[in-house]
């Protein structure tokens, strides 16, 4: 049976080709030269780095792309600030070949995934906020049918 760190580990060399979200969950995918794309899926808080600066946190889903717009309406329709930087990044993802360099599991479940074209690097991070063991955080699955899910902490994947 695999880790939930070797699995993280296993991203290694994969393209990381988008950041979207699905409610307020944020999803990173991962595509292989050969072989089944993997997702993270992450309830908990991520920000999304390039160097120093947050090019993307998933606090950005609570403010309108236009501002004095209706926050919940913004969030309905897709037009937060996250989605509308989401969108540019998965462009740029898409133009550039964004292969992953590390990826790694730290102290408190921190996911920590950077992906680098060239000299040009973003990480992608995690931040679990929650003390209970059963209270999901991240998961890490290929997308196929019956893919065994690597869900941090992994108490939380137990039915």
């Amino acid at each position: 049976m695999t880790s939930i760190a070797e699995a993280v580990r296993g991203l290694a060399g994969m393209r990381l080709v988008e950041i979207r979200r699905i409610v307020d969950m944020v999803v990173a995918v991962f595509r292989p030269d050969a072989g089944v794309e993997h997702t993270i899926h992450a309830p908990c808080p991520v920000r999304v780095m390039h160097g120093n600066v947050i090019l993307i946190g998933s606090y950005d889903t609570h403010h309108p792309r236009v501002p004095g717009t209706d926050s919940d309406e913004s969030f309905e329709k897709f037009t937060t600030m996250f989605d509308v930087r989401a969108k540019s990044l998965t462009s740029s993802l898409a133009e550039g070949d964004y292969r992953v360099i590390v990826a790694e599991v730290g102290p408190g479940g921190l996911l920590a995934v950077e992906a680098a074209n060239g000299s040009d690097s973003i990480r992608l991070e995690a931040i679990p906020m929650s003390s209970g063991p059963q209270v999901e955080s991240w998961r890490l699955f290929a997308l196929e049918k019956d893919a065994e899910h690597f869900v941090f902490p992994e108490a939380a994947g137990r039915d």
